[in-house]
């Protein structure tokens, strides 16, 4: 064992923590001023799936991650995540389930994005020099198949980029208090010269 050191928390670990807890809290807000009477729920790395009696679903997955300028102390990595939304709607008096969800859908995959790319959040609250970059790089809209209980069920993943600064901590040497006390250089003609004393 080579590695004395407890192997701190990874910078994708905290990026991807970190947009979790911005989408929960703007979306919140946004529910708040636009009265939206359905429950948001945001999730970071849910496994089960999603289940027709929930309404709105917004889970953060880490997709992938490629380093770059890489050195002995860290790399700049450009990570991937997907933020899925998955919405369910039932038909009403004046449209179908379908053309509710898909209404209900696409405006949360605009404000995802809009929160996402937006300046004020481009380190993600992170400290200073752990994000040098974000950016949403699209959407793709799925069509699960299942309707069941009259409820519709659609689907969108939103891909978002952030190039995070991974950091370790390199080897510091040994501290040497004394060292060949019986050399000394030597000063001739030739240049210094090493000259060990008896």
């Amino acid at each position: 064992m080579i590695i004395n050191e407890i192997i701190p928390e990874q910078g994708f670990e905290k990026t991807r923590d970190a947009i979790g807890a911005i989408l929960k809290l703007e979306l919140d807000s946004q529910k708040e001023k636009q009265q939206f009477i359905y429950p948001i729920d945001v999730y970071v790395g849910r496994s089960t799936p999603f289940h027709h009696s929930e309404e709105i679903m917004v889970n953060v997955l880490l997709d992938s991650g490629n380093a770059s300028s890489i050195h002995e102390r860290g790399s700049q990595d450009s990570n991937n995540f997907f933020i899925d939304i998955y919405v369910s709607s039932k038909e009403n008096s004046k449209n179908i389930g379908g053309y509710n969800a898909t209404k209900i859908r696409d405006k949360f995959i605009g404000m995802c994005r809009y929160i996402l790319q937006n300046h004020r959040y481009k380190t993600l609250n992170l400290p200073l020099g752990c994000i040098m970059g974000t950016y949403v790089t699209g959407f793709e809209n799925f069509e699960p198949t299942n309707s069941q209980d009259s409820s519709f069920v659609k689907m969108s993943r939103l891909s978002y980029n952030v190039r995070v600064s991974e950091n370790q901590k390199v080897w510091d040497g040994l501290e040497i208090n004394s060292i060949f006390t019986k050399m000394k250089l030597d000063l001739t003609s030739k240049g210094y010269q090493c000259i060990y004393e008896k």
